[in-house]
């Protein structure tokens, strides 16, 4: 399967590394020229660029019928998101949003894990790092991933948001995002002034809890009255399993309109977020 890749910073370099362990995958460009990786005609498009770029370089190839798989956050505007779907849909060419965590094992094992739960009473996210980015605030960095787990997970988008902001908005360093998901909180903590990486979730359940946290060597404990136990789950990366799955969706060319939508909305909601630092209040999401 023949696949080029634009974008070569710390993640496109982890997609080129991952893709390099995928039997039957050729790597035949990695490149800025556009118009050079058209004329190759690969089987799919992988793009890891700066995130305000992606609508610009990801557009040509969805006109060309190229299937394309773009780095998160789809967009950095809810413009650029809908250009992005629109030409998907008039093109019937597939699109795939790289939301990693939506392939990790041990958070699709937590979704297996919710009926154990009882009814889910609040759901808290905290992403956490000291590596802050200069093409966006943390809130675009941080809120994807715990936006696209918890759209998974609550099997809805967010309806409201409020959000208080360390700082200028635009270059936001640390945040804190309260949503509203199937009439669940859904509490995110982000932050680029942490000194140790924090990466994890919660879920509160009326019965019992779960907590996930990806610096751990057992990622996922659950706890009940009876005391803690560590469910077991997959070994695989999650980038490794992400990338199978396009390389799938090249040979199948299938597409998934819903879950683009649902793309689509994790945008909308990190837009909106920035709309209530910047003004204060809780905002419906239409």
């Amino acid at each position: 399967m023949r696949v080029a890749v634009v974008g070569r910073g710390r993640w496109g370099t982890n997609i080129v590394r991952t893709l390099a362990t995928l039997s039957d995958v050729d790597l035949i460009a990695e490149s800025k020229d556009i118009d050079a990786i058209l004329q190759q005609r690969p089987a799919g498009i992988l793009i890891a660029t700066p995130s305000a770029t992606h609508a610009d370089v990801a557009i040509p190839f969805i006109e060309a019928g190229i299937p394309a798989f773009i780095e998160k956050p789809m967009a950095t505007t809810v413009a650029d998101a809908l250009r992005i779907q629109s030409v998907a849909l008039r093109s019937g060419t597939p699109v795939v949003v790289g939301h990693v965590h939506r392939f990790n094992p041990a958070l699709r094992a937590a979704k297996e894990l919710l009926p154990q739960l009882g009814t889910v009473q609040a759901v808290f996210w905290e992403g956490m790092n000291q590596h802050p980015r200069t093409d966006s605030s943390v809130l675009w960095d941080w809120l994807p991933h715990g936006l696209s787990v918890a759209q998974d997970l609550l099997d809805a988008n967010p309806r409201s948001v409020q959000t208080w902001c360390g700082g200028e908005v635009s270059h936001c360093k640390t945040a804190t995002a309260k949503f509203e998901i199937n009439d669940v909180p859904f509490i995110a903590s982000v932050s680029w002034l942490s000194l140790h990486k924090r990466h994890g979730m919660t879920i509160l359940g009326s019965d019992n809890s779960l907590i996930f946290d990806d610096t751990a060597q057992k990622k996922l404990a659950l706890r009940t009255g009876h005391g803690t136990s560590y469910p077991a789950y997959g070994a695989e990366s999650p980038l490794t399993s992400e990338l199978h799955a396009f390389i799938g969706l090249l040979r199948d060319a299938s597409s998934d309109a819903s879950r683009l939508e649902r793309d689509v909305a994790v945008v909308r909601a990190i837009a909106a977020a920035e709309e209530s630092a910047r003004h204060g209040g809780r905002l419906v999401l239409a």
